[in-house]
């Protein structure tokens, strides 16, 4: 059986507060009186389920057409129930509880339950979202050299109210590359319908390869369980 966790993407889907909004171009349409439906799609990258790629923070980091196919699969996912409220952080305490588990994962979920607050109640679910702490995210990316990608329930893996001021560390912590971090970039994927994992017993793989945009650093993903 097949499960979509990505979410279907609208002109009023939830996002970061500074991005652009969702707009569709209906270039031709039947109500119009054209003979086809043809439309054009002006979509900002980072909103909906997505993932990021090393470029997003690192000016020599990979873009999302370089990375290999077989990094956007994956046969060993783990998914974390992690509870979460409003402003609070994935953190290192919690995440090194499950060491052994993650240590046997290609791929990391994270359930914080905050997405059950994207359809009641989208403007919450936006505005001071859980996020993950630096140095769980520095973990992560340090100790676990088979994990190639961890995926998040809310909208970022830094916080929509500090972010920005503490210069959004989490994702340089996972994406850059640099003298002080040289283990292997991992992928983020930000967004994502995780809940319905939690209602399975098994999941065999999952795939979530992107739309591919020569030389940027994201692009959208139907992520899809296999169970």
């Amino acid at each position: 059986m097949l499960i979509e966790l990505s979410y279907v993407i609208s002109e009023h889907v939830p996002k970061w507060p500074t991005n652009p909004e969702e707009k569709y171009d209906y270039n031709q349409a039947f109500r119009f009186g054209d003979t086809c439906n043809a439309s054009s799609v002006y979509h900002h990258l980072h909103t909906g389920t997505h993932v990021d790629a090393p470029f997003h923070f690192d000016k020599t980091g990979r873009t999302i057409d370089e990375i290999p196919a077989e990094d956007f699969y994956y046969t060993a996912p783990l998914v974390l129930k992690l509870m979460k409220s409003e402003g609070e952080r994935v953190e290192l305490a919690e995440l090194k509880v499950h060491e052994e588990e993650i240590a046997k994962c290609d791929i990391l979920f994270l359930y914080t339950g905050y997405s059950d607050l994207r359809e009641s109640s989208p403007e919450k679910f936006v505005s001071d979202f859980p996020s993950m702490a630096p140095d769980a995210a520095r973990y992560l990316r340090k100790n676990f050299p088979g994990l190639k990608a961890v995926a998040l329930d809310s909208i970022s893996f830094d916080s929509a109210v500090t972010g920005a001021a503490e210069g959004f560390p989490s994702h340089h912590a996972l994406l850059e590359t640099n003298e002080e971090q040289t283990e292997r970039t991992l992928l983020l994927y930000e967004d994502v319908n995780i809940k319905k994992l939690t209602e399975q017993d098994t999941v065999r793989a999952v795939c979530a390869f992107p739309v591919r945009f020569a030389g940027l650093e994201a692009g959208p993903v139907n992520m899809v369980a296999i169970v």
